[in-house]
């Protein structure tokens, strides 16, 4: 299981790129295992429906780092370039699979096909999942028999390969409607899609998390001064979690409902490896006393009225009635971007993650592993063998590995490996469906995974305007796993980027700073619904800005200054 960092192969043919958004270091052994195979199969299954032309995006682990390579329907993967503009157009009339997927984005649109996926997952698919990972968070495995722990820890894998193939299934239906609207509304308007996001605030609750749960925790406590006692007091973090949940009556009901909300789901990332909630007790009751002190966000609806007005009115009058449906879209769909993560992959993930470190604790007994958490770096099959008492990886090597993983980060990767990009043909060569489609969906993922920005002056670093406000504070630095612990009240999170639960944080933060991702990527959204200012994209922010410095961040320029 040797690691050799300075020789990074293609994975396959075609043009391979680094996954910088989602994974901000190696992934685990276990997730390289079980994510690939269901992250295809979902996203394939995705666009086949909508009709996009590209397949689906093959991930390729080298030397643990995640990489994707695009597959278009009906093109080769050794493909330099798009096939002159003829040849283009009978491929898309004579290729089987071609016309097939223009067909089915003319009915995507005739049917708006997002609202039966949403209907769907609402009423099927996030009922059952839910369902799934109650049952599963309900069973300690720490109390169970060796065969009834292998039995947990196959169902846990098999709920994350669920998960992560609805999570990616979703796709367009999170995607495309709010394309669409920002598409077609910035060419009547000439707009910047910072303010027509704006219009969508409040469209996803989940967004900012257990804010219900956490706001009914701290009105209990309030009312309770043996638990605002035990709350402020100098105990170890843990056991005041453990008191707060074992005080009868309404504090301890509200505590194990916050609790049993945000504990298990993976903090830090999308990968076993990653934290839970709950592997960060200090973190955790900071928030609850940061909840205790400051009012809850609230949705301005009036200012989000007369925003939409103002934006309507810059709308062609013959184009407003076209403006109204859109938003319409946008708003109905714009929580299925967080919600088939935080409701879905983010808690099996979590709940997983118990599950592994559990056997992590009986395999370090056993003499076969130096600690538990190393446990990540094993395949569910190499785990389940040794836990069987069959040979494994020696533990030294697996210690190796784990070291390798937490130490290396993007920035030790290639971006590209194999054949350089290959551009796609332009949207005007497409029939006016799949064209519509194709612009709508390019739009999004330009604002995911936006171009970074850079340091214009020694102090001065610029970004992509996520969230407006100005806001001068504390940046605190999250580089591992153990710098959530440290942030405070008031601080400015600085991070590589962020996953859906570091909703978990929000009472406590001041304002987010991110080196990866765009306007629409989990830390713009997350903050433009809690009323954060955020500045993302800003490519070395984590290296520019020294951690307890003081900086100030203006999420209307995309500006943020070190001060001190």
């Amino acid at each position: 299981m040797s690691v050799y960092v300075e020789n990074f192969v293609p994975p396959g043919p075609g043009s391979w790129t680094l996954e910088t958004t989602h994974w901000a270091r190696p992934m685990t052994r276990w997730g390289a295992d079980v994510f690939p195979p269901a992250f295809k199969r979902g996203f394939r299954e995705g666009t086949a429906r909508y009709g996009l032309l590209l397949d689906y995006l093959e991930y390729g682990v080298v030397n643990g780092f995640a990489y994707n390579c695009a597959h278009v329907v009906g093109a080769p993967l050794e493909a330099k370039a798009p096939p002159p503009k003829l040849i283009f157009k009978l491929l898309t009339r004579l290729h089987p699979q071609v016309r097939q997927r223009i067909k089915a984005s003319q009915a995507a649109f005739e049917q708006k096909l997002w609202r039966q996926d949403l209907k769907q997952w609402d009423e099927t698919w996030k009922p059952e999942l839910t369902r799934k990972y109650l049952e599963l968070q309900s069973v300690d495995p720490k109390q169970l028999s060796l065969e009834d722990l292998i039995t947990h820890l196959t169902a846990c894998r098999d709920a994350v390969a669920e998960a992560i193939y609805f999570h990616h299934r979703l796709n367009p239906c999170a995607l495309l409607p709010l394309g669409d609207f920002l598409v077609q509304t910035q060419a009547w308007t000439g707009l910047e899609a910072q303010t027509l996001l704006q219009l969508l605030q409040g469209a996803t609750p989940v967004s900012i998390g257990a804010i219900a749960e956490i706001q009914h925790l701290a009105q209990a406590i309030s009312q309770q001064p043996a638990a605002a006692s035990i709350l402020n007091s100098q105990q170890p973090a843990a056991e005041i979690l453990h008191q707060l949940e074992t005080m009868p009556g309404d504090v301890g009901e509200a505590a194990k409902a916050y609790l049993n909300t945000v504990g298990l789901r993976v903090l830090t990332g999308y990968d076993v490896g990653d934290l839970s909630a709950l592997d960060t007790p200090e973190l955790l009751v900071k928030t609850i006393r940061s909840a205790l002190e400051h009012t809850v966000h609230e949705s301005a609806t009036e200012q989000l009225a007369e925003q939409t007005a103002k934006v309507r009115a810059a709308v062609p009058e013959e184009h407003r009635a076209a403006f109204d449906e859109l938003l319409a879209e946008a708003r109905l769909t714009y929580r299925i971007r967080d919600e088939r993560g935080y409701l879905n992959d983010a808690w099996a993930t979590g709940i997983a993650r118990r599950a592994i470190l559990a056997a992590g604790d009986r395999l370090v007994a056993a003499g076969k592993l130096d600690k538990p958490e190393h446990a990540v770096e094993l395949t569910h099959d190499e785990l389940v063998a040794m836990l069987n008492g069959q040979d494994g990886i020696p533990a030294s090597e697996l210690a190796e590995y784990f070291h390798y993983r937490t130490s290396k980060t993007i920035a030790d990767a290639p971006v590209h490996l194999g054949a350089p990009p290959s551009p796609p043909p332009p949207d005007e060569w497409l029939p006016p469906a799949a064209a519509r489609l194709s612009r709508a969906i390019n739009l999004v993922l330009g604002h995911l995974f936006a171009a970074p920005g850079k340091q214009i002056e020694p102090q001065t670093i610029q970004g992509v305007a996520a969230s407006p406000g100005q806001y001068e504070g504390i940046a605190r630095l999250v580089l591992n796993l153990e710098d959530m612990a440290q942030v405070k009240e008031g601080d400015i999170l600085v991070a590589r980027m962020t996953a859906p639960s570091y909703n978990a944080l929000l009472p406590m933060l001041g304002g987010i700073v991110t080196d990866r991702g765009g306007l629409l990527s989990h830390a713009a959204i997350v903050a433009r619904e809690y009323g954060l200012p955020a500045v993302v994209g800003c490519m070395e922010a984590t290296q520019a800005i020294p951690n307890g410095s003081r900086i100030r961040i203006d999420g209307t320029t995309g500006e943020v200054k070190i001060l001190a």
